[in-house]
């Protein structure tokens, strides 16, 4: 093996062999904390969505379909905007499209913060900064994977999945002592302002996301990649003070390194067979996740709470997310995606019929409603971890955000709008409401069992390298 090294030291399979064989040092986890607050700023501006929906019916102009529609409007931006993102950045890189989304993301919330009291502009805005959003939406986890060696990727892209539940739980923490205290008219504003905070962090990004050095040398950049991963090295050995083992190079991972793989492969056979259930499987879990998400405050005031107490109760159901979350984190290596993802969808499938059916005690309904959204949504850094492992390192990004895209689409703009209309309705008032949203669960539990059965067919990949998967897929064709 020695001499297979020596042999193709500099050419195909060198970049990821060295990558793969260094342990976790102190480089690893500043990456890893920087691209896991990308995470915290997605999910703090569609947190906002949820806590500023619950005054919009005080929003100059408002309907219901207007209301309905802002819950959606990012998401669509997001759903427009992925396909071209993830292409451009297989094409371009990760770090500029990165860069560009950042600044779209972040820097719309202080725009809308200041606009007019004007729906129709609000609306186009939201929309406007999805697309920022869809740029970077994919981003940590297909990132990060190409950094983290076989052994820890599951662990880290858990990791990372934890800050997003801590921007939801910041939304409403957040709204919690601005909403309730503020007029209607400036509440919304101070909400938006605090989400453009963030872009103070904008220049460490600049300064310390490298480019993949996977994706580099695919595409023929091999002294850039070679530059990046030196860089690292010298980080890892002056941290542990010892060489580092040899890369080891084998005849398969030179086979994948140097076979060409164009964006039209992921629409064949072999990609598709596991693209597709892993469709099904994301909008199966984006559907129990959007509604409770977006939708949390309302369905808590359509309870008999109080907006303070809908807002509490949206933040200790956002805040205790972090405790399952954090045990599929370190179960996902050593237990296997598969599992884990079958047996969350059919408790999230259980919870939700259970709401349907058994709604004669409010502290039961809301605890049910606690552990919809508990188990169901515990499965996030899951698919995240399937659509990072599945597809190719010259394709990974459109893989990612193709997946997002049509996942997003049905889930956050096509169900949530239906889901959405019926729960801000002013037609529907009282118990009539109520029976909607109770309604909404049924369907989150019929959909979640499809989920489930859906999530036999994907690929496990647990301890396994990247090019080890796109070997079994891509050239065995398993």
């Amino acid at each position: 093996m020695t001499d297979l090294v020596d042999k193709h030291l500099g050419k195909p399979g060198e970049i990821p062999a060295r990558l793969e064989r260094l342990p976790i040092s102190r480089y690893h986890w500043i990456l890893v904390i920087l691209v896991a607050l990308i995470y915290m700023y997605e999910s703090l501006d569609l947190g906002i969505t949820g806590t500023v929906s619950t005054v919009l019916n005080k929003f100059p102009g408002h309907t219901p379909f207007l209301i309905a529609f802002f819950g959606i409007a990012v998401t669509l931006g997001i759903v427009i905007g992925m396909p071209f993102s993830g292409m451009l950045a297989d094409r371009y890189g990760k770090r500029k499209i990165l860069l560009y989304g950042l600044i779209l993301l972040v820097g719309m919330s202080g725009i809308i913060a200041i606009i007019p009291a004007n729906f129709p502009l609000l609306l186009v805005l939201r929309t406007i900064q999805g697309l920022g959003a869809g740029a970077v939406y994919a981003f940590p986890y297909s990132y990060l994977a190409e950094f983290i060696p076989k052994s820890r990727r599951g662990y880290f892209i858990g990791f990372i999945d934890l800050f997003f539940v801590f921007g939801y739980f910041l939304a409403p923490t957040i709204s919690l002592y601005v909403i309730p205290f503020l007029p209607a008219s400036l509440s919304w504003r101070v909400v938006f302002a605090i989400g453009f905070v963030p872009i103070v962090l904008y220049p460490l990004y600049y300064r310390y996301i490298p480019e993949s050095p996977r994706w580099l040398e695919r595409n023929g950049r091999y002294e850039e990649a070679n530059r990046i991963v030196s860089a690292i090295e010298d980080k890892v050995r002056k941290q542990y003070g010892k060489e580092l083992p040899p890369p080891v190079i084998t005849e398969d991972l030179i086979e994948v390194e140097t076979k060409k793989v164009r964006i039209r492969d992921l629409f064949q056979k072999k990609y598709l067979r596991y693209s597709i259930p892993l469709w099904i499987y994301t909008s199966a879990m984006l559907s129990g996740f959007y509604v409770s998400s977006v939708y949390a405050p309302t369905i808590f005031e359509s309870f008999g709470f109080t907006a303070f107490y809908a807002l509490l109760l949206t933040m200790i159901m956002n805040g205790i997310m972090l405790f399952p979350k954090m045990g599929v984190m370190f179960t996902v290596d050593r237990v296997g995606r598969k599992k884990l993802s079958i047996l969350l969808m059919l408790l999230g499938a259980v919870f939700a019929f259970l709401l349907y059916a058994l709604h004669y005690n409010i502290m039961l309904t809301v605890l049910l409603v606690f552990a919809v959204f508990w188990t169901i949504n515990s499965n996030s850094p899951l698919w995240r971890i399937y659509a990072s492992e599945t597809y190719p390192t010259p394709a990974r990004q459109t893989g990612t955000y193709f997946n997002e895209m049509v996942s997003r689409l049905w889930s956050g703009v096509i169900f949530t709008f239906i889901v959405g209309y019926d729960i801000v309705s002013t037609s529907l008032v009282g118990l009539a409401r109520i029976q909607a949203i109770y309604f909404s669960y049924l369907l989150i539990a019929i959909i979640s069992i499809i989920g489930a059965v859906s999530v036999y067919f994907l690929k496990e990949a647990a301890n396994k390298s990247l090019e080890t998967v796109e070997y079994e897929i891509n050239i065995k064709g398993k």
